[in-house]
C-alpha cells in the first residue's frame, strides 16, 4: 500500500516502487489523502502500468490525517504486507505507528510546491 497526502508525487519513485511490485508480484493499493483532484499523470501512469504488467493497482481515496486514513484503511484490509507513506509531516497525532501490523516504511518522493 501507498499511502499519499495530496497527490504530488516524483516518477523516480513510482518507478522504483512499479519495479519491486514487479519483481515480488504485489497487488498495490494507492491511498489518497485530501485529494479532490484528479491524480497527477505520474500517478495515472503508474495505475497504467501496473495493469499492463498484470498486477493490480487500485486507487482509494479517504479524507483526514493521513495517519487515520492509513489505521483505517489497514483496518478494513487485512491483506497488506507493507506500507509505504510519503510523509510524515501530516500524519497526525494519536496514530502511534505500532498500532499498524504490516511494517511501514517512508519514501521522499513527494514533488516540491
Amino acid at each position: 500500500m501507498i499511502a499519499l497526502h495530496g497527490h504530488l508525487i516524483k516518477r523516480s519513485v513510482l518507478n522504483a516502487v512499479f519495479d519491486y511490485c514487479r519483481k515480488m508480484k504485489f497487488e498495490v493499493s494507492v491511498l489518497l489523502v485530501d485529494g479532490d483532484s484528479a491524480p497527477s499523470p505520474a500517478l495515472a501512469d503508474f495505475l497504467g502500468q501496473l495493469k499492463q504488467a498484470g498486477l493490480s493497482g487500485r486507487l482509494f481515496r479517504q479524507a483526514g490525517s493521513l495517519g487515520q486514513a492509513v489505521l483505517k484503511f489497514a483496518r478494513r484490509h487485512k491483506d497488506i504486507s507493507l506500507i509505504l507513506v510519503d510523509s510524515m509531516k501530516n500524519w497526525g497525532a494519536g496514530v502511534p505507528l505500532n498500532a499498524l501490523s504490516p511494517p511501514v516504511g517512508l519514501f521522499s518522493g513527494v514533488v516540491a510546491t
